[in-house]
C-alpha cells in the first residue's frame, strides 16, 4: 500500500514539474509585453570609421528587444528598430555611452 502511494506521489510531481516548465516561464511574460516594434533615429558624436559603427552596432544589439542597429559614421546617426516592452531609450544610450560615444539626440521614425 505504501509503494503504491509513493508511486502515485511521485508521478504527481513529476507531472507538475513538467507542466509548469513548459509554460514558458519569464520567456512566456515577454511575448505578451513585446507589443509593436518601434522605430528610432540616434544622433551620435565621436563616430569616424566603420569599426565605430560596429561597435555602436554590436553594443546595442546585446540589449534584449533590439531588433536591428544600423549605425553610419557619415551622417553621424544610428536607426534602431526596437520592443519598448523590452529595452528602452535609457538602456540604448547607456550601452552607446559605454562603447565610448556621445548620444546627441533621439528622434522618433515615422513608419513607411
Amino acid at each position: 500500500m505504501k509503494l503504491k502511494y509513493l508511486t502515485f506521489v511521485t508521478g504527481l510531481i513529476v507531472i507538475l514539474l513538467t507542466i509548469s516548465s513548459c509554460s514558458g516561464g519569464k520567456k512566456a511574460d515577454k511575448e505578451t509585453v513585446v507589443g509593436e516594434a518601434s522605430k528610432i533615429e540616434v544622433s551620435i558624436s565621436g563616430m569616424t570609421c566603420t569599426g565605430c559603427e560596429q561597435t555602436v552596432q554590436s553594443s546595442v544589439a546585446k540589449l534584449d528587444g533590439i531588433m536591428s542597429v544600423k549605425a553610419s559614421f557619415t551622417t553621424g546617426n544610428a536607426v534602431i528598430e526596437y520592443f519598448p516592452g523590452l529595452v528602452d531609450s535609457l538602456k540604448i544610450k547607456e550601452a552607446i555611452s559605454k562603447s565610448g560615444y556621445t548620444v546627441k539626440k533621439f528622434s522618433a521614425v515615422q513608419p513607411e
